[in-house]
């Protein structure tokens, strides 16, 4: 009998020791850059994609199988960064011919945008090797649609004998005919954004449009306006243009950080990071932000005397907050913890017990908001991934030493 008890407990262990985690099942391959190189996280083995070079911006493709991204060699020669492709399935990388900068996914298929200098061009990405299109010059920014048909893109302000002209939007619509084989490039005037532009008691020189990002429905996007580049680093003007309306809406004071401004999962509902001043050694006047658009109302959620620095919608209703007390002297250093804002609650609820001298920020919420990945930066400086689910609850470290991460939106199988 006790031979057979220590039998049974021995095929428990071994069973439970081959069935998957529910971590190794459901998580999203993580990309993040690490002592000049580029890595990928995939079922939970770590993987070196690039090294030995300066990684710029990172990017997964809509369905996870694709990772574009910029690489400046450590010679210096290139004026603008190289432009190179990663194929998760095949394991190989390759380079595209033109150099560039900011590529962006369509959000729909394996293709791709970036700039060459002003140059925009489209990048489809085949099994044969990726096809480039040129499409249209005199590109500062731009983003997809929705639905990934068109680009939106900018044209930045000019400066003249008298004076600055204004910054533009317009649409650009591509396609190859069916019967040469030719491409097919209409450009569209949308808007001139006015300038200076105003907000209540703040007015910017408006000079360039940058962090795009479309509300849920595709109706609204909202944008960043910026200055000159000394005066951006302290101000710049948050606003949303309406396609439908026609209508372009100054929002508030803003820094021009990409991350800082996101819509509701699946209502025109904009959160963002509000509030001018450089962010160096001094954190203040942070405050999170949200905004209907039509009709304009705002609201902020963050108490006196604490600063916000970064953010993710968990759900419609709920945002996670890296949030701590301000900083108003460079000799104490900003730290932050993780909170749960509710939008019906006039009180945050704190999710991760931070350690002492330590900081978490950068939440990102994965997998339909079940669980939460952020960043811990220990007492030495250095960044680690941690993951737990939304409520902070069974918080494991996953990555250590890291600086920039992407997460991709599809879940490994």
């Amino acid at each position: 009998m006790k031979l057979k008890w220590i039998y049974i407990v021995f095929v428990f262990f071994f069973i439970m020791s081959q069935a998957p985690s529910v971590d190794a099942v459901e998580q999203p391959k993580v990309a993040y850059t690490r002592f000049n190189s580029l890595w990928v996280l995939e079922k939970n083995h770590e993987l070196i994609i690039h090294e030995n070079a300066n990684i710029g911006k990172f990017n997964w493709s809509f369905d996870g199988r694709w990772l574009v991204y910029e690489v400046t060699p450590f010679d210096g020669k290139d004026t603008q960064p190289q432009i190179w492709l990663y194929d998760t399935l095949a394991k190989k990388t390759l380079k595209l011919k033109i150099d560039g900068h900011s590529p962006a996914w369509n959000p729909h298929d394996q293709t791709f945008a970036f700039l060459s200098d002003s140059i925009l061009c489209v990048v489809e990405v085949k099994d044969g090797g990726p096809i480039i299109h040129q499409l249209t010059g005199g590109v500062s920014n731009f983003t997809w649609d929705g639905d990934g048909t068109n680009l939106l893109v900018s044209a930045s302000a000019s400066l003249f004998p008298d004076g600055w002209s204004h910054p533009r939007l317009y649409e650009v619509h591509w396609g190859l005919e069916k019967k040469k084989q030719e491409l097919d490039v209409k450009v569209t005037p949308l808007h001139t954004i006015s300038s200076p532009l105003k907000y209540e008691d703040l007015s910017i020189l408006a000079i360039d449009v940058e962090n795009f990002t479309w509300s849920n429905d595709g109706k609204s996007l909202a944008m960043t306006i910026t200055p000159t580049a000394s005066w951006s680093e302290d101000s710049n003007m948050l606003s949303v243009y309406v396609k439908e309306n026609k209508l372009f809406i100054p929002l508030g004071e803003i820094l021009n950080v990409p991350n800082w401004v996101k819509w509701a999962p699946n209502k025109p509902l904009l959160a963002s990071i509000q509030g001018g001043g450089r962010l160096h050694g001094v954190v203040k006047n942070k405050v999170l932000t949200t905004n209907t658009i039509i009709p304009n109302y705002k609201k902020v959620h963050t108490p006196k005397g604490y600063a916000d620095i970064s953010f993710d919608w968990l759900n419609d209703e709920q945002i996670v907050v890296a949030r701590g007390p301000e900083s108003t002297e460079k000799a104490i250093k900003y730290r932050s913890s993780l909170y749960l804002v509710d939008l019906k609650e006039k009180e945050a609820v704190k999710l991760i017990n931070t350690p002492k001298n330590a900081s978490d920020s950068e939440p990102h919420t994965l997998n339909e908001g079940t669980k939460l990945a952020w960043i811990r930066e220990d007492s030495d400086g250095k960044r680690h991934i941690w993951i737990g689910r939304s409520n902070g609850q069974d918080a494991r470290l996953l990555v250590e030493n890291v600086l920039e991460v992407n997460w991709s939106k599809e879940l490994e199988k």
